[in-house]
């Protein structure tokens, strides 16, 4: 089964046009990748199952699906308000 990258975000997600721009050089890249919005069905459940962190859940979330395989990829704001997704190609390996 080929990776496939879930990028769960809302309206009102400060990196939203960063992460739009992430999947589509995924996408170049020859890995599918999805935006979804967070209220939609599909993202609830994504986010019920693998996104809540100490009774919290962070926007946006990015998932890895691989081979039934569900992961979810950590990132870092940093000061400077950057979103910085550590380690990337490991992921993708």
């Amino acid at each position: 089964m080929p990776k496939k990258i879930v990028i769960i975000t809302a309206d009102w997600d400060y990196f939203k046009d960063q992460l739009t721009a992430l999947c589509s050089r995924f996408i170049r890249a020859g890995i599918n990748c999805e935006m979804k919005d967070y209220g939609s069905l599909d993202a609830l459940q994504l986010i019920i199952k693998y996104g809540i962190d100490n009774g919290l859940v962070r926007i946006p979330q990015i998932y890895l699906i691989s081979n039934g395989e569900i992961r979810r990829i950590t990132y870092e704001i940093t000061s400077d308000l950057r979103l910085v997704i550590k380690d990337l190609d490991n992921y993708l390996k």
